[in-house]
């Protein structure tokens, strides 16, 4: 069988061995090897979750790109110095927020780090009727070659890499990997007024609306109103998503307490691991991250009220919930800013 095209990782060999095996090879069989550099440039020509990498290749290709003394010359320092320096500007997961976004900038692309903006897209075009979403793991190599490439500024096929579940596992990988939670204090949530979980005779459907509406106004004016106004903006692009998501609970089997579930431990972490896990819980009887995220998505509309206003220049009514977190996603297809499909 004739060998159409060859992919080789080109760092794990000096330009000497290069030469070496090109002498040695056919040049009819040389001439069909591409050489990369990278494994997310590697992703970018294959289907990388079609191939087993195995983990002694991934770590080598993340541990060594710093040369050594003795194989490279001065010129050839300077231009790794300089290759380090653009990746640390272009580095996208664990860094700081305010180092991502422009707080003076009204426009999308200035308001959502770009692997936020691409895995939201990317979810709503493709993965809404997922089921499981946001709970299943893709492939580790596909995961970390698209972290990778984000880091490095380069450009991300969310498809080729895995699809639906690389794109969900990275927002919460997003957050998670926040130097500063969204929630790294517990004491505002602590003050969630909690709903009545035993049934009496004033037990209606009037009175279970109206404590829904008293926990939604305080996650809007004292949760959301004790974060910066990057955090709440990103989280309002999030949790359009999340609302659009539940609504089709039917089909992707995600409600808005399993949402909870899995999105909470990715917003919580204080300096009590132990505390983050009980906070992680959700229920109406309990005032818990888990309970706020829940809110969140339940009552996106009334919750995220101002952030929608600034984000589609128009006031939303709080009962149009559907309305409101499509108008909010449509601001990102809108911007220009969204991967082409």
């Amino acid at each position: 069988m004739e060998l159409e095209q060859s992919f080789t990782l080109r760092h794990s060999l000096d330009d000497r061995k290069l030469r070496t095996k090109r002498r040695l090879s056919s040049p009819k069989f040389f001439a069909k090897v591409t050489w990369v550099d990278t494994l997310s440039q590697l992703a970018g020509l294959v289907p990388l979750n079609q191939i087993s990498v195995p983990e002694p290749v991934y770590d080598k290709h993340t541990h060594s790109h710093k040369p050594t003394q003795s194989q490279h010359s001065r010129t050839r320092e300077a231009d790794v110095d300089e290759a380090e320096e653009e990746e640390e500007e272009s580095q996208a997961f664990g860094v700081a927020l305010d180092k991502l976004v422009a707080n003076d900038d009204n426009t999308v692309a200035s308001m959502l780090p770009k692997p936020l903006l691409e895995c939201i897209s990317f979810i709503r075009r493709e993965g809404l009727d997922t089921e499981g979403l946001f709970r299943r793991s893709p492939p580790s190599t596909s995961l970390r070659a698209a972290k990778e490439s984000y880091n490095r500024g380069q450009p991300v096929d969310l498809e080729a890499l895995g699809g639906v579940h690389v794109a969900a596992v990275l927002l919460k990988l997003f957050y998670r990997e926040l130097p500063f939670a969204v929630f790294s204090s517990y004491a505002i949530v602590r003050g969630l007024p909690l709903a009545n979980t035993t049934k009496t005779n004033d037990d209606s459907q009037a009175v279970a609306e109206q404590m829904d509406t008293v926990r939604a106004r305080y996650v809007k004016e004292e949760v959301l109103g004790s974060l910066s106004k990057e955090y709440r903006r990103i989280l309002c692009f999030t949790f359009a998503l999340l609302s659009v998501v539940a609504q089709r609970e039917s089909v992707n089997k995600m409600t808005a307490y399993n949402l909870a579930i899995v999105w909470a431990p990715n917003l919580a972490r204080s300096a009590d691991p132990v505390e983050d896990v009980a906070m992680c819980a959700s229920g109406p009887g309990a005032a818990t991250v888990g309970s706020v995220v829940q809110i969140m998505v339940q009552s996106f509309g009334s919750v995220f009220m101002d952030e929608i206003a600034e984000i589609t220049a128009a006031a939303p009514d709080s009962q149009q919930q559907d309305d409101a977190a499509n108008r909010v996603l449509d601001a990102i297809d809108q911007s220009g800013t969204s991967p082409t499909e």
